[in-house]
């Protein structure tokens, strides 16, 4: 259970590293989180750990992706995709959440109708720098909908990304003005790394208008580039980013590791 204090933020832990910031007095700047869990649920052996190291970032707000919607339950405030994905519905699972240490106001688990099914929510939650409009995201994979068991229905590869990354300009334009955070799997390496096609790597790039950049293109861990990323709008400075281990002992938490962001309101 997240319970919205800072553990870990000042201290020196093996599983949360940071980029760009150190112990700097009492001032520690709002954290904002994601993860893709690789479906863990509440009774996932695996799942105390994954929590206690969410709990260790002092994140203010959190996306995990591929997980179940009663993960994060207890103290604070979640919502969810919607449940149909494009695949069989399994009871709680949920590509996307977001859970906030305060109510959120103005939900949206639509996005567009053209976006590939239950990849999207969002909503407005205040954070200690004001009301923030935080978007939640999971851009689907290069095989998405692929199978060949879906006959005249199967995608192409990498068909049901393109078409995410062609309709998300839109929704976040959509959005109007104030802060906002998209975060969540982004399904691309970014930079030299990626093994997208080279106009889906543009296409990663022209999804957010100006105004709104990716703040996490250079992280990796263990020699792995993220996939997993966060933007945030101009009028948000980031002081730091880092990444939450998915290692623990001789095993993995996750195939993805957590990154992390800590910002700031623009004077």
């Amino acid at each position: 259970m997240l319970r919205g204090k800072v553990a870990g933020r000042n201290g020196c832990l093996n599983s949360i590293e940071a980029r760009n910031i150190g112990c700097q007095g009492d001032v520690i700047p709002p954290r904002v989180a994601t993860w893709n869990v690789e479906w863990a649920t509440p009774r996932s052996r695996r799942t105390p750990e994954i929590l206690d190291r969410l709990e260790q970032t002092g994140a203010e707000v959190v996306c995990l992706t591929e997980t179940h919607r009663d993960l994060l339950a207890g103290q604070g405030y979640g919502i969810c995709a919607q449940e149909d994905y494009g695949y069989p519905v399994t009871e709680g699972r949920r590509k996307v959440a977001l859970w906030s240490r305060e109510p959120w106001q103005e939900v949206d688990d639509v996005g567009s109708d053209g976006l590939p099914p239950g990849r999207y929510v969002s909503g407005v939650t205040h954070t200690s720098v004001g009301a923030i409009r935080v978007v939640g995201i999971c851009i689907p994979w290069s095989g998405c909908r692929t199978e060949s068991r879906r006959g005249a229905e199967r995608k192409l590869r990498w068909e049901d990304h393109e078409q995410y990354l062609a309709r998300l300009p839109g929704v976040l334009k959509g959005l109007g003005s104030g802060s906002l955070v998209v975060m969540g799997d982004f399904n691309q390496v970014i930079g030299p790394g990626s093994r997208a096609p080279l106009r889906l790597r543009s296409a990663l790039t022209l999804a957010f208008p100006t105004g709104i950049r990716i703040v996490t293109p250079d992280l990796e861990f263990q020699g792995r580039e993220s996939i997993d990323h966060i933007a945030v709008s101009d009028d948000l400075v980031v002081e730091s980013v880092g990444i939450v281990s998915n290692l623990h002992g001789d095993r993995k938490l996750s195939d993805h590791y957590g990154v992390f962001a800590d910002l700031a309101a623009r004077d």
